[in-house]
Formats: C-alpha cells, structure tokens, sequence
C-alpha cells in the first residue's frame, strides 16, 4: 500500500518541487488553496494520509484549514505537516498548538522532506496502533467487570 499525500500550497512551484521530492515513494493529490484542501480531504475521506499545508493561502490560510481539520477530528485519520517560508517562533508554536505534526521551513531540502515526511507517518502509525491498544485494553476491562458483576 502507498501513502496517499496531499500538498496545499498556492505557488505552483512549490507544489512542483514537492511532488517531484516525494513522487516516487508516495501517491500525491494537489490543492492550490485551503478552501480546495478542504473539498479533497472531503472527497478522499480516509485515504489520505498526511497533508503538507502551507502557512499563507489566500481563500483559506494554513491556520484556518488547520483549525477546521481539528474540529471536525479529521486529524485522527492523518497528520498535518505545515509548511512555510514564515518560521517565526509564534508561528511555529501556533501551528503546533492546532494539532500539527511538524514544520518544514523553506526553501525545501529533499533529503529533509523526505526524511520528515517518513518520520510522520510511521510516528503517526505508531500512535494510532498505540490508542487502539489502550481502547482494546479498555474494552477488555470492562467486559470482565461485567463478567464478575454477572
């Protein structure tokens, strides 16, 4: 099974240069605004795994996407790696404060991108089966309370 990512960003270069980094190893999907971000993510409902959300859109910027991912819990399905030229402290906290997983700067190293991108997904991986393991063990305490209820 190959990854499916998703890269939002406005500059079509910047796009260009991320698909051609991760192409090889991964399917990517496209979307040039977070107003389109969000119709893909919509559409692709549990296929995708990771988004590459740059910080400064028009229609929608990284922020606000990254606020409507955490409310509708999308990002229980997927991580958010922002993406920006912006690195500025603030930003960088803000970003991890709405639930991002990580923050690329530009301009883009490939070798660094490849290897954040890999490192999020197998973190994100080891999460999800680490939360399934503590649901499984809830579940299992709870049905041996019942048993000895009963």
């Amino acid at each position: 099974m190959r990854y499916k990512i998703l890269i939002v960003d406005d500059a079509y270069i910047n796009r260009e240069l991320l698909k051609e980094i991760l192409r090889d190893d991964y399917d990517v999907l496209e979307a040039e605004n977070g107003k389109e971000a969000l119709e893909v993510i919509e559409k692709e409902k549990g296929n995708i795994n990771a988004v590459l959300l740059d910080l400064i859109m028009p229609v929608m910027d990284g922020f606000e996407v990254l606020a409507y991912i955490n409310k509708y819990h999308w990002n229980d399905t997927f991580a958010v790696i922002m993406i920006s030229a912006d690195d500025s402290p603030a930003n960088i906290k803000r970003a991890y404060d709405l639930g991002a997983f990580d923050y690329i700067s530009r301009p883009f190293n490939a070798l660094i991108v490849g290897r954040r991108v890999i490192n999020t997904l197998m973190l994100y991986a080891k999460q999800k089966r680490l939360v399934q393991m503590v649901a499984d063990q809830v579940y299992e305490r709870e049905k041996n309370n019942d048993m000895m209820v009963n």
